[in-house]
């Protein structure tokens, strides 16, 4: 990949264009099957339609011109009566269905408020005068006239709607205040002031194209009352009496008007129109951190603006029911009493014709009316899917410009082939003046359509993924009138209509288009190169995807690096950072202009900006971690509160001093006089330091927040990166994981854990959990959800807040996993604790969960806690698998299985009590050891099951062999027993099952479909990961170590085999020592080992002062002491123990222990970071209480770093180096031995301790940092003199003055904030420890009990001699085979939903992607 995000040769350049070329054949291919199916299924709904009123008119002239008698064509109208009232009433049953399931029964409908009394009337009365418009259109209007002219005539329910577009641009009305403008809760007033000077601003701006628009208007409304004007006159032509005359056209006239009325979005609007929410309705929907935000101003940033409900859905319910019951009466009614004038009864209350011979559909009839109804529905479906997708204009705009004309092309070639189409249509009318009326009024009244709804629907752009309401003002559709009422449903913004406006990038509650601000929020500690460059190369690329695109979102780069900065020194792991700018961001290190970069002193450490691309900015925070909380979780909150109360305000302030300029000006001048920012349209994504991602993988994120604002956070698929064994199983781990429980998790309710290492994050979702996140740990449960798994409980609390969480799939991403086994193996004991202990806590307060997220229902916590319990019993699972294995492929006893799972079980529970007493290290030791020969025997189950389900399939469906494969030696001893068994064995069963889902689901995922061969190997290791690993986590819950990106030194410090070898080296060293030095060193070191009297500071003082001319250090000979030249080291240059006391009075140590502590060569903190109990206790520190603080406290301390300077040769001479060792005070010492220049610096790498000794150096502290500098002494490679270069030029930038932020931090990092380094006392300390064991012992036994209990359950069930209870012998298999198949049969089938919602996205993203 190139570091610049493009193509940088021949190959790659190659490879691109061949993608850009599929994305474009993909492109044009989804349009035209997008524009073929809408304009199919509508025309045929059209065509359907008219044929079935067409054979309704003629069935009716055929009983006119018959007998009274004629029974058969009374049943024949009949049936098409009710097939004209189900293609009526179907759509109202799909609309109550809709608005029954979301908004009145569904989990959140307690989210939709009721309309208001005033509004339901108004439904109601809409309601009735659709009802008897649209009943007198179908079987009135229509039956009488020509099928042309009836497909023509279809057209003229746009009336009402010219008539307002006219209105509300008259300069009169403006005058008169009647401008349309839309308030604060999205309904629609009349505002008489303020937007009357915008309306007549923007007409003026738009001079000739103003002008035209409302030409255009003007035309519209005359097409449209001309049209029906001639569609009278046609009708006058066309019937035969004067009364004909008049209620035909009247009647046509009538109900058009109404429907284009009753279908207006004022009329929609003000039927929809929602009452007060209770509290407790909106208890979610008002997700506020703070409880004063009452009394803030609007439009400020931190007031919680509640998400609008919208009572469509319960508004919808009620009319729906009301139309559904008034139908079939008021069809009755005209049918019957208006068309028939009262010979035909359709619903056979006499006895003419039989009800039941009126449904008895057949043959054309019947392949009309159901053609008629799917195409409507699907018709429907696509073009929302195509609003949906953003291809609006080729699935909806262009399909229903097409359809009128295609139709009436279509019907005339159907007349002229009347008798071999399927179509019936009225036959060709023979007065071709009244024909041609028809046809004129009917092309005007298209040309009107064009004019009225068809620039907007053409021009209309909503949200990728949106939401219906943010489509459609209502949720319904209509069959009769489907391309007409599709249009006047469009959701109408009266400014989009005339103008072609900029792409929204967030439309919030007002509708308002305002540009996004997006975060990259990125946590670095201890990355090796590599994973930096992926990082900052990823990074580049959505910079320079940003700088092409050229809208407003704007993107800011923050990276918060643990320990990367002591005081004013840069650590190693932050010049490695910097370093690798210039590859990746192409930012000139060496050479910075004041323009492009900031370097200020912060109270947390150092910060450094540039801008990237002359677009992003980048901020470095450097944390030092003696001011500010160090690891992952406290970087979070970090830089939550940093951008939620710093950053956002600062943007904000800069945006509204921007202002609008340029193509900008036209379109939004008018509606935004300042550009407003909140947490609404405020993103943060989040980061791992290793991570890779292309910029479509973070615009997809967005698009999942910007199509619901209920949606808190999104993350996308993570692949793993690494090589190995361990590799290929977190491939096809990671690979279920997505496609099977997160997409299960988005489905059903939520996702639960959106990871840190790539996942955006609404600010206002983030505001709402701040203060809990931000917590400190006061229990044990508290540990395991909040410091080891900090991912998953931050989704636990958005979750608890009402927030939903979803799961974007194409969204990708890369991150380094895990390559060594006992890294592994520690990362994922932290993923196994915190994912219990958070869903332990879903399930327990599962009550409060239900209540407070609309999202999360009793059905998805039940699913959850039979997750939890499936991991539980996974240890005994593992076991029964492999004695079911041996027991079905290879002929044995039941005495044999039980002593297979005896044997395992026991193995279990030992190897758990080894974790409980064995170090750390031998564990993971006795972990692979356990894993390899697990993995040898899953190999033989699986050969012996391979070779038992090929004999299973052999004979399939015949008796079995008594001395089979699959017989075991009991079925051997009945020879006379002929029994018939199953086809195929249950755990033969089983892996079919599990081999058909996983294929399927690789089908379903063609990209990834690769990931499947690793599933081989996953196989095999299912006992180390569901048996070893579970017991592992378990036995190791009080482990509260982070486990991965730990330094080498504590890994060696803690190595199993590596320690034994250390100390029984350091043993021989002893041991020779005591030979050279003789009796009398033997008595001196047991006297100096002698415990003193009393433990206090001054006693531990006293006897290391007496004994410090005798022996400084036990390990140090008399040689060491006393040197030619011990008189020229420079004492004074190491006395730097101000801030030594100072940290040793903040940590209640006794200032005592400073001058002990000096006495070793520990004068500053650096010295002491990193000691342990064994070096406090070799300084003469005998008060175990003290020592423990000592050592606590000294962990936490930020680890001294050897910089370039430290580590190179040929770069500095020998006193530069020991000053960078902060050594200084030696440097004559060396001198004197011969040490000084550049060359002489290479000969130190000789030097051992005993020579350091020899020249005089004893201390410690000061040996220790000498002997590890020289034992790092190398020559420099590219990459370190680049480090090195980077850190001369930063050094020498000035700081820059920022009071802002130097205030904000200073307040953020003062006494009592959760951010500031606070001293935890040693009882909470040891109180934490003690119940983290009592939290590991409770579920070591609840697992051991669990597992013993389903192992006794499950191998019972399977005896023989249940028989004569009547229970099946197989129970066991059945019951064991039940369980799993149930948890990845729903997974499956939720996703293949997923995947069909994930198509509509990839789709949606490929034609935006191309568009830019």
């Amino acid at each position: 990949m190139s570091t610049k995000g493009y193509p940088d040769n021949g190959a790659e350049s190659h490879s691109t264009q061949c993608k850009t070329l599929c994305l474009i054949a993909i492109k044009v291919l989804v349009r035209v099957l997008l524009f073929s199916i809408v304009v199919t299924c509508t025309v045929f709904s059209k065509l359907s339609l008219i044929s079935l009123v067409s054979r309704l008119n003629e069935t009716i002239d055929d009983i006119r011109r018959a007998s009274d008698s004629e029974a058969t064509l009374h049943n024949r109208a009949a049936s098409f009566f009710w097939q004209l009232l189900f293609i009526i009433l179907i759509p109202q049953f799909v609309t109550f269905y809709r608005a029954l399931l979301f908004g009145v029964c569904g989990k959140q409908s307690r989210l939709f408020p009721w309309p208001t009394p005033k509004a339901i009337v108004v439904g109601a009365v809409a309601s009735v005068f659709e009802v008897v418009a649209m009943t007198t259109v179908v079987f009135y209007v229509l039956p009488r006239l020509h099928s042309i002219v009836a497909i023509l005539a279809l057209g003229g329910v746009f009336g009402a709607k010219a008539i307002q577009d006219c209105l509300e641009w008259c300069p009169c009305c403006v005058r008169k205040g009647y401008h349309k403008v839309h308030n604060r809760n999205g309904n629609i007033n009349f505002n008489e002031k303020e937007d009357q000077t915008n309306c007549l601003m923007e007409d003026c701006a738009e001079g000739k194209t103003g002008a035209w628009n409302k030409f255009s208007r003007i035309i519209a409304m005359f097409l449209q009352f001309v049209s029906v004007i001639l569609l009278n006159i046609y009708a006058s032509l066309l019937q035969s009496g004067p009364k004909d005359q008049f209620l035909v056209g009247f009647a046509m006239t009538l109900s058009l008007l109404s429907l284009s009325v009753v279908w207006s979005s004022k009329v929609q609007q003000e039927s929809q129109k929602m009452a007060k929410m209770t509290q407790s309705s909106n208890v979610t929907r008002t997700r506020s951190a703070n409880t004063n935000e009452k009394n803030q101003k609007p439009n400020v940033i931190n007031e919680k603006e509640p998400i609008l409900p919208t009572a469509r859905f319960k508004a919808n319910f009620i009319n729906a029911i009301l139309r559904i019951i008034l139908y079939p009466f008021i069809s009755y009614v005209i049918f019957r009493y208006v068309f028939t004038n009262g010979s035909i009864d359709p619903w056979c209350l006499h006895q003419t014709c039989s009800l039941s011979k009126s449904f008895q559909w057949k043959g054309q009839e019947l392949a009309i009316f159901l053609i008629q109804i799917l195409s409507s529905f699907f018709g429907y479906t696509f073009m929302w899917i195509s609003c949906t997708m953003v291809l609006h204009r080729w699935g909806l705009a262009l399909p229903l410009y097409l359809c009128t004309p295609i139709s009436f092309a279509v019907c005339a070639i159907f007349q002229a082939h009347q008798d071999s189409s399927s179509f019936y249509f009225s036959k060709a009318y023979s007065d071709p003046v009244a024909l041609g009326v028809a046809i004129v009024a009917g092309a005007m009244l298209w040309i009107g359509q064009i004019l009225t709804m068809g620039v907007f629907v053409w021009k209309k752009k909503n949200l990728i993924l949106a939401k219906d309401a943010a489509m459609f003002l209502t949720p319904c559709y209509d069959g009769v009138f489907l391309e007409q009422h599709t249009m006047l449903n469009r959701k109408v913004e009266r400014r989009e209509m005339w103008h072609e406006t900029v792409t929204p990038t967030f439309v919030n509650n007002n509708d308002e288009c305002r540009p996004r601000t997006v975060f990259i929020c990125s946590t670095m500690y201890m990355e090796d190169r590599e994973e930096m460059r992926c990082l900052l190369s990823s990074i580049y690329q959505l910079a320079c995807h940003c700088k092409e695109k050229k809208n407003d979102d704007h993107f800011e780069s923050h990276i918060f690096l643990d320990g990367g900065a002591n005081e004013t020194q840069l650590n190693y792991f932050a010049l490695q950072l910097f370093s690798l700018f210039e590859e990746t961001l192409h930012v000139d290190v060496l050479h910075l202009e004041p323009k492009v970069f900031q370097r200020i002193n912060t109270p947390y450490g150092i910060q450094l900006s540039w801008e990237i691309a002359e677009v992003m900015p980048i901020y470095v925070h450097l944390k030092n971690s003696a001011k500010i909380k160090n690891k992952k979780r406290w970087s979070q909150v970090m830089y939550m509160n940093y951008v939620l109360n710093f950053r956002v305000k600062e943007n904000i302030r800069k945006l509204r001093n921007w202002g609008v300029q340029g193509e900008r000006q036209r379109a939004t001048a008018p509606y935004n006089k300042e550009i407003k920012m909140d947490d609404d349209n405020t993103f943060i994504l989040t980061t791992d330091a290793d991570i890779e991602f292309t910029p479509e993988s973070a615009t997809v994120l967005l698009d999942v927040l910007d199509s619901d604002p209920q949606v808190g956070a999104a993350c996308g698929r993570t692949h793993p990166k690494g090589s190995g064994l361990l590799y290929w199983y977190q491939v096809f781990d990671y690979a279920i994981g997505h496609w099977f429980q997160k997409s299960a998790e988005d489905i059903l309710g939520t996702v639960l854990c959106c990871p840190g290492c790539f996942s955006v994050f609404r600010c206002r979702a983030l505001r709402s959990v701040l203060d809990t996140y931000s917590s400190e740990v006061t229990s044990a449960s508290e540990f395991l959800t909040k410091d080891m798994g900090e991912d998953r409980w931050l989704c636990t609390l958005l979750v608890e807040n009402g927030w939903k969480l979803q799961y974007c799939a194409i969204s990708e991403n890369y991150t380094n996993c895990p390559e060594t086994f006992n890294e592994f193996f520690k990362q994922r004991r932290r993923w196994i604790s915190s994912t219990i202990a958070n869903l332990s806590l879903l399930i327990t307060q599962a009550s409060r969960f239900t209540k407070q997220n609309e999202n999360v229902s009793i059905i998805f916590v039940l699913f959850q806690g039979i997750l939890v319990f499936s991991t539980a019993i996974s240890p005994a699972t593992i076991i029964l698998v492999i004695a079911s294995g041996f027991s079905s492929a290879f002929i044995v006893s039941h005495s044999s299985i039980l002593a297979i799972i005896i044997i395992l079980s026991f193995l279990s529970i030992a190897y758990g009590i080894f974790c409980l007493y064995g170090n750390h290290w031998h564990q993971l030791d006795m972990a692979k050891f356990a894993s390899v020969l697990f993995a040898i025997t899953m190999g033989v189950v699986f050969v012996g099951n391979f070779k038992n389900l090929l004999y299973d399939f052999i004979t399939f469906g015949k008796h079995y062999l008594p001395c089979s494969i699959n017989a075991t030696s009991e079925m051997c001893t009945s020879q006379n027993k002929a029994e018939f068994l199953f086809p195929i064995t249950f755990p033969n069963m089983y892996l079919v099952l599990f081999t058909v889902l996983f294929i399927s689901s690789g089908l379903f995922h063609l990209n990834e479909f690769s990931c499947l061969f690793y599933g081989v190997w996953y196989f095999l290791a299912l006992p180390s990961g569901y048996l070893i690993l579970l017991i592992y986590s378990i036995a190791n819950l009080d482990d509260r170590s982070w486990g991965t990106r730990e330094s080498s030194t504590e890994a060696f410090q803690g190595g199993g085999f590596e320690k034994i070898k250390c100390l029984l080296l350091n043993v021989w060293q002893k041991a020779q020592s005591c030979f050279k030095l003789g009796v009398q060193k033997q008595n001196t070191v047991e006297e100096n080992k002698q415990p003193a009297p009393s433990y206090d500071a001054a006693t531990a003082l006293s006897d290391y002062t007496d004994g410090r001319e005798q022996q400084p250090l036990t390990d140090f000979t008399d040689e060491a002491v006393s040197t030619k030249y011990s008189n020229i080291v420079n004492e004074a240059a190491f006395r730097l123990t101000v801030k030594l006391r100072e940290w040793l009075n903040n940590n209640d140590i006794l200032p005592e222990y400073a001058e002990v502590l000096e006495q070793h060569g520990y004068f500053n903190l650096s010295f002491i970071a990193g000691l342990n109990i064994e070096d406090f206790e070799a300084m003469g520190l005998k008060d175990r209480g003290h020592v423990l603080r000592l050592k606590r406290y000294a962990q936490k301390l930020a680890p001294f770093n050897f910089a370039i300077d430290q580590t190179c040769l040929g770069l500095c001479d020998v006193g530069t180096w020991l000053n960078s060792l902060e050594l200084q005070g030696y440097q004559q010492l060396f001198e004197a031995a011969g040490y000084k220049t550049r060359d002489d610096l290479e000969n130190l790498v000789e030097l051992k301790r005993m020579h350091l000794q020899k020249m005089g150096i004893y201390k410690r502290a000061h040996l220790q940092r000498l002997l590890e500098g020289i034992s790092k002494l190398t020559y420099l490679t590219e990459e370190e003199m680049r480090v090195h270069q980077t850190r001369s030029m930063l050094e020498k930038v000035p700081d820059t003055d920022n009071n802002d932020e130097c205030l904000y931090w200073a307040e953020m990092l003062d006494v009592g904030k959760p951010l500031r380094p606070i001293a935890a006392s040693f009882k909470s300390e040891s109180e934490l420890k003690k119940g983290m064991r009592s939290l590991r012992n409770i579920s070591l036994v609840l697992l051991l009990l669990i597992n013993m209990m389903w192992i006794v359950l499950l191998y019972i069930l399977q005896f023989p001699e249940l028989q004569k209870f009547n229970l099946p012998t197989k129970a066991f298999e059945i019951l064991f085979l039940a369980v799993y198949a149930f948890i990845v049969t729903v997974q499956f089938c939720t996703m293949i939903v997923h995947r069909g919602f994930t198509l509509i996205h990839y789709l949606a993203h490929i034609d935006s992607k191309l568009r830019m």
